[in-house]
């Protein structure tokens, strides 16, 4: 009796959650490695490979402890990163990075998890870093070699995060003993909104004398040191008038050209005619000093001055802060903590929320949808979860729903965990286990599609993740290298480790039955090779045939696009076409009787491939199987 053909087209992602694989729904695997489903369910492809951010490797073991994206005023993005007692920017006219002056952290800092805030606010645009034993400094973006260290001690913090206009901290690093405190939640003045609120203009400063010929001068803010940083300059001959264009030009209104550096207050302006002889040039600007009256100052204990809140109720060190609303939630190991201020501080509670929790500072993030947090409040049983509204409640309804009901976590270890999400995926970075101890360091990425559900695994080693012109970027977990993920068809050269098994298969029928032929549909890139393994009733995988990329079943006649090489990026980047081609290919596949089958999917070689969907054909009824006899 034939059965009829049976045609897996449909793929639902990972589920390790069900350890029976007889039971998993046709499309969805058990195991896998470095193949992502597609977002509408309709294929599986091989994850993209990674490129190394800047043309300079760091060699030797190491770690990316920070990494954060600046913006300009004008728009321009700027990543910052720091290993050891270096600070880090990435420079896109050379191609690498150039450390921040030298050895920009503390040796008492060397090595420690460094927080980066981007912040934009009427003094500028800037770069806010720091750690326990580093304390805070500020760079401006358009100056991104000049940081200034904002000299506080007695409020330096382990936790620290900018929303609703200030600061929130935690884990507080004083230099004194009554300054160290790891529960309470620290908030910071709110800052000014109006450009009065800040110091008063200085006016009249003396710029430079024109001589009827130089075009051309320099000078340095008098009232610009540590930690002031400049805002709104302007230079005139009484001609022309250069203002500050806010992204570290100065403009003439004549046509002249200028720079200034907001950190060091050193301005330089050409202007479009030169200054008459003995024509006086004078220059006025702003400062801040963000640490008095603004998102670096918790000296305060009044309405919109700073304040203090108590969280000890025995949930741990205070570990990150995100937001849903108004409200802040404060993440500890073992506890959630909500904090709802008024705008202007007129009003404020501070309250337990839930006995869920975070282990590390990173293991949280905020997405549209809510906030995303790998849960070890109950270390046996560790769960991804999101802070969200509940539909149709107001806002005020927000539960910690698990997304991670069809994976078994409990394999891994989130000391280290990381949480993003890029796009339509929400990411989470872990540990794995050798031997039933727990890496040093991230080796596995599982990423989840918000529009699908699905889970995919993948092996991208990363201590901190950022976004970048719409790339995703990943500070490395043993070395002091920064990588763009989803980059090119190759691991530096190297093939990408990867495979994908489906669940057992019984073609709809519990009966024994042979096969004898396969057909499998998707996309491949000429260089690229795919090997097809089946396993029968549990046993062995052994390849039955191979994918060939240059094949004359491929259609290398029709071109299909697949994106850049670099996933997200906004130019193509480089590191093979970004096309693909379609094949369908049928092969005798001539099995022995089996009632169930499991097919696995390696790629062997480096370039694109994907599989549309695989079909059993020309199956036989071949009756029941037989049962083992009971002896007694």
């Amino acid at each position: 009796m034939i059965i009829p053909d049976y045609s897996v087209n449909t793929f639902l992602g990972l589920n390790t959650a069900i350890k029976d694989t007889h039971a998993l729904k046709p499309g969805v695997s058990p195991d896998s490695l470095n193949w992502i489903t597609g977002k509408d369910k309709d294929h599986i492809e091989l994850r993209r490979g990674y490129a190394r951010l800047g043309m300079t490797a760091q060699a030797g073991n190491g770690k990316i402890t920070g990494l954060g994206v600046g913006m300009r005023y004008d728009g321009t993005q700027i990543p910052f990163y720091s290993h050891g007692r270096k600070v880090k920017y990435y420079d896109v006219t050379t191609d690498d990075g150039i450390e921040v002056g030298s050895n920009l952290l503390p040796a008492t800092a060397d090595g420690e998890d460094v927080w980066m805030r981007s912040y934009q606010n009427l003094a500028g645009s800037f770069m806010y870093l720091g750690s326990p034993n580093s304390g805070i400094y500020k760079i401006p973006a358009a100056n991104p070699g000049s940081a200034v260290d904002q000299s506080i001690t007695t409020y330096r913090f382990k936790v620290f995060q900018i929303g609703q206009g200030r600061a929130f901290a935690g884990q507080r690093n004083g230099t004194t003993p009554g300054n160290k405190d790891a529960t309470g939640l620290y908030l910071s003045y709110i800052d000014h909104a109006l450009l009065s609120a800040f110091p008063a203009q200085t006016t009249g400063e003396a710029y430079g004398t024109g001589d009827g010929v130089t075009k051309t001068f320099a000078h340095t803010l008098s009232g610009i040191s540590a930690p002031k940083t400049a805002m709104y300059a302007a230079v005139t001959d009484g001609t022309e008038t250069f203002t500050d264009d806010r992204s570290g030009g100065m403009e003439g209104n004549l046509g002249g050209t200028g720079t200034i550096n907001y950190a060091t207050g050193a301005v330089s302006v050409t202007f479009a005619t030169a200054p008459a002889n003995l024509a006086a040039m004078t220059c006025s600007y702003y400062y801040e000093t963000a640490s008095s009256g603004g998102i670096l100052d918790f000296s305060g204990s009044s309405n919109g001055q700073g304040k203090s809140f108590r969280q000890d109720d025995g949930g741990g060190n205070l570990m990150a802060i995100y937001y849903i609303g108004n409200v802040a939630y404060c993440f500890h190991p073992l506890k959630t903590w909500q904090v709802t201020t008024a705008l202007d501080d007129t009003d404020s509670t501070n309250l337990h929320y839930r006995d869920v929790g975070i282990s590390y500072q990173r293991a949280a993030f905020q997405t549209p949808e809510g906030i995303i947090f790998a849960d070890l409040s109950r270390p046996t049983d560790p769960k991804f979860r999101r802070l969200q509204v509940l539909q149709g409640t107001t806002n005020t309804t927000i539960e910690p729903l698990s997304i991670s009901d069809a994976l078994d976590l409990s394999g891994y270890a989130f000391d280290y965990c990381v949480a993003f999400r890029w796009g339509d995926y929400e990411m989470f970075c872990f540990q794995e286990k050798v031997n039933g101890t727990a890496n040093t360091f991230n080796s596995k990425m599982l990423v989840r599609n918000t529009l699908s559900g699905s889970w995919d695994l993948l092996n991208y080693y990363a201590s901190c993740l950022a976004e970048y012109n719409g790339t995703l970027i990943a500070g490395d977990s043993i070395s002091n290298n920064v990588y763009t993920l989803f980059s090119g068809y190759d691991e530096d050269g190297d093939v990408i480790e990867n495979y994908w098994k489906s669940g057992d298969l019984n073609l709809d029928s519990d009966r024994l039955k042979t096969t004898r032929r396969m057909v499998i549909a998707g996309l491949i890139q000429p260089d690229q090779n795919v090997d097809v393994s089946v396993s029968y009733d549990s046993g062995e995988f052994t390849k039955v045939y191979t994918i060939e990329g240059n094949a004359s079943y491929v259609d290398s006649g029709i071109d299909t696009y697949i994106g850049g090489p670099t996933i997200g990026s906004k130019t193509i980047g480089s590191g093979g076409s970004s096309v693909a081609h379609p094949f369908t290919v049928d092969f005798p596949l001539n099995s022995d009787k089996y009632v169930y089958a499991r097919i696995k999917f390696e790629a062997t070689d480096i370039g694109f491939a994907q599989i549309n969907d695989f079909t059993f054909k020309d199956n036989r009824d071949k009756g029941r199987k037989n049962l083992p006899v009971r002896t007694t």
